[in-house]
């Protein structure tokens, strides 16, 4: 890397020099905010040795946000032209989707929220390597010819509007620079720069014409003892990590805690196996034993948070009709006002209310569902959820600011809504969730800045607009520095390190297969030099990874699998200068997860008791409910029986749309009593006539299936419950035509109740007539 540099420090001298000189002499810029935190704490580390307990903060920035710290101070300076307003990364993404709707000729295969994502990296990336001028001038396949079209509504709307995005910034450098009231650096470092695009040299070409001294600074080399480890496959070696992590934690001698690395190049695609992985190793007993020990370096989505996913459900319920599974959610809900106080009943009126609710509700038709319970679960009544009764109507007055509205007016209303609701709930939020919080409320925010590209947007556009900010926002909260650190491919290289394990590096994998965009022609993304276009590109990158982990600290391990399920791998040809050991020559301790920790235990204190468990209590007096379906269930599994009749331990019902095999079949056994207690015996059905039973059967059905609807209102409407109330006539019609060609018979009882004793305590049954003779049994 040489960006346009005067000269050159080593990394020994930047920390020396940053310690040394006031803030505003030098600015220090990294391709990522990772390596500002390292370089801020090796600073603090110099200070701290030579006795300070306070000292100015270096200025230390990624180079992103140097730039939009620029625009910024340039904004407030009036002695040129104003800059034009810089776009948020959600505003972007709507300026993309409006430049991809307007090319109304093409039609689209996937969303235009998928494809506005794609196009902005492809307007950023042409940006970033020159090549923006050619969009439009070029012959290319047709997703390229597709992208210059959208490229050219963007640019007409940003001259239109007068805004600029984030790729356009360093653009803009040189005449931001020319204003003598934005404050400059005296000298402008570029630290582990490893890339340099075009972009960013003319920027350090800028900044030298202006009188800035623009210095390199390499990161930092050790002298390695690197070693090739070789586990039984990905998930083992993962295992092999965190071991390795926590035994050299462990060995660690000194005041300071040691810097592990551990590298998994797909960390955003395994995070949650990797998190396992680490926790069943550091805090086998849960995240407060050793949870502070590691940290995973990626976030996760803002939406997938517990917090956030309630604020957008709740949100959802109160502007359309949502699947009640997910309305349910939003009931049982701690972050809905006095969710605490009422988490156990309203976990019983969500249970109740799975037995009535239609398959779909909005706020209203929840709000009186909730108000309604008592009355339509006789004998079974919920209890009184007073206060959420009072959130939800409180919910529900909130007015919309219109059928269509200002983006700014429609996240006013959001947090109005959420604030009648109670949210964040009346418990105390945990750290994480208090940061959450404050990064909901910055989303919010943010849709009010959608009003720079668009005037106005429905509700539905308001809310798909703030779910898709969330899912698009990485979060990961703010905690103290951990030893360990699990961290991605690109955010490794620069950093030092104690010890670095790199996992995943197989032949397949490393060096990475070339990426190129599919947007802008692959012949100039190769002639521009972007690493990702060529292999011999991608290879050259990756070696220089490979070099820079080997001298990232004093111990560095790389590793790959052999199977992956039923697919063999090999080593990257990457790694064939190192010498290969095998797992067993680590010596790593097994660390013992909770389970074996319990039964060492119990070992060790020699107070084992040995009791035989095998009976249940007996059963008291009283009718055991259940019908055959006791017998059955204690024939296949006694606790199963224990469970679901004792313990009455019974899964929820699902609301689903229609009705379910069980359903129907309660409605025919309705049905068919009713046609039974109509025709009494053999005689009457012969002599029948077609029509009149016909008439008898249809009559029976809807009878039936009124009392159903009565019972669970909204699972069965409209066109719907026509065609299962003439299911229901149909056979009930065809089983009377059969029952007509049997033996006479009389129709004693209809399914009367019937307790029946045997063995034992009596269990409730019912009694079913028959041809002739009757029979007992029970349902």
């Amino acid at each position: 890397m040489n960006p346009a540099a005067t000269g050159t420090l080593a990394y020994r001298d930047l920390v020396a020099r940053l310690a040394a000189r006031p803030p505003g002499e030098a600015t220090v810029l990294t391709p990522n905010a990772r390596l500002v935190a390292s370089l801020m704490r090796a600073v603090a580390e110099v200070h701290l040795a030579e006795g300070r307990t306070a000292w100015p903060a270096p200025d230390i920035l990624p180079w992103n946000d140097w730039l939009q710290r620029l625009h910024e101070e340039a904004k407030f300076d009036d002695s040129g032209e104003l800059l034009a307003p810089l776009l948020t990364p959600d505003a972007e993404r709507l300026a993309w989707e409006v430049a991809i709707a307007a090319d109304a000729g093409r039609p689209l295969l996937v969303g235009a929220g998928a494809l506005a994502r794609e196009a902005r990296a492809a307007w950023s990336l042409a940006h970033d390597w020159g090549i923006e001028g050619a969009i439009g001038a070029w012959e290319g396949a047709a997703d390229a010819q597709a992208f210059a079209g959208w490229a050219a509504a963007w640019r007409e709307n940003a001259r239109r509007s007068g805004w600029i995005d984030a790729a356009g910034l360093p653009g803009l450098v040189p005449a931001i620079l020319a204003r003598p009231a934005v404050p400059r650096p005296a000298t402008l470092v570029a630290f582990a720069f490893d890339i340099v695009t075009p972009a960013q040299r003319r920027v350090f070409d800028a900044c030298r014409a202006a009188g800035i001294e623009v210095v390199e600074a390499c990161a930092p080399r050790r002298e390695a003892s690197v070693r090739v480890v070789v586990a039984e496959s990905p998930r083992r070696e993962i295992e092999l990590a965190a071991r390795w992590a926590r035994a050299r934690l462990e060995a660690h001698v000194g005041p300071a805690h040691p810097r592990i690395g551990v590298v998994v190049p797909d960390l955003a695609q395994r995070r949650e196996a990797v998190a396992r992985a680490f926790s069943r190793v550091f805090a086998p007993a849960g995240r407060a034993s050793g949870g502070a020990l590691f940290n995973l370096s990626l976030g996760r989505a803002l939406a997938d948070h517990p917090l956030v996913d309630f604020a957008l459900g709740f949100l959802d319920l109160a502007g359309e009709p949502v699947a009640f599974e997910r309305a349910s959610r939003v009931l049982r809900s701690p972050f809905l006002g006095q969710g605490e106080t009422e988490l156990a009943a309203r976990a019983r009126l969500e249970a109740a209310l799975r037995r009535v609710a239609p398959p779909l509700v909005d706020l209203e038709s929840l709000r009186t569902l909730v108000a309604n319970a008592h009355a339509e679960s006789p004998g079974r009544r919920p209890p009184a959820c007073r206060h959420l009764e009072s959130r939800l109507k409180a919910a529900a007055a909130v007015g919309l600011p219109g059928r269509s509205a200002a983006p700014s007016a429609w996240a006013t209303y959001f947090a109005a809504c959420l604030a009648a609701a109670g949210f964040p709930g009346e418990r105390g939020l945990d750290s994480t969730e208090h940061q959450v919080l404050v990064k909901w409320n910055e989303t919010l925010a943010r849709l009010g800045a959608l009003g720079t590209v668009v005037g106005t947007l429905t509700a539905e556009a308001a809310r798909r607009h703030l779910r898709q900010a969330c899912a698009d926002t990485v979060f990961q909260a703010e905690s103290g520095e951990s030893p360990v650190q699990v961290l991605g491919m690109l955010e490794s290289v620069g950093l030092d390190f104690d010890a670095l394990w790199v996992t995943g590096l197989t032949d397949d994998a490393w060096p990475q297969s070339p990426r190129p965009n599919p947007f802008l022609p692959v012949s100039l993304q190769k002639k521009a030099g972007i690493p990702q276009a060529s292999a011999e590109a991608s290879l050259e990158l990756d070696r220089r990874i490979t070099a820079a982990w080997a001298g990232a600290a004093a111990e560095v391990v790389f590793s790959h699998g052999l199977v992956d399920e039923e697919r063999a791998l090999a080593a990257s040809p990457l790694l064939a200068p190192f010498p290969k050991v095998a797992p067993d020559s680590l010596a790593l301790p097994a660390y013992p997860g909770i389970r074996e920790m319990l039964f060492a235990a119990g070992r060790e204190a020699g107070a084992w008791t040995r009791r035989e468990d095998r009976r249940a209590p007996p059963v008291g007096p009283g009718t055991a409910r259940g019908g055959t379906a006791l017998l059955s269930d204690q024939a296949a599994c006694p606790f199963r029986a224990f469970a679901k009749h004792r313990l009455h331990a019974e899964a929820l019902d699902k609301v689903e749309p229609g009705i379910d095999a069980s359903e129907r079949g309660q409605l025919l056994h309705l049905v068919m009593a009713r046609v039974w207690r109509d025709l009494g015996n053999h005689a009457v059905l012969v002599a029948t006539p077609s029509g009149e039973l016909a008439a008898l059967a249809a009559a029976a059905a809807h009878a039936a299936l009124a009392r159903f609807r009565a019972e669970r209102p909204g699972r069965l409407e409209g066109r719907f419950a026509k065609l299962e109330q003439e299911r229901l006539a149909r056979v009930a019609l065809r089983l009377a035509r059969h029952r007509s060609r049997s033996r006479p018979f009389e129709v004693a009882l209809r399914e009367d109740p019937l307790a029946i004793e045997i063995g034992g305590p009596p269990f409730a049954g019912a009694w079913i007539a028959s041809t002739g003779w009757r029979r007992a049994a029970s349902r």
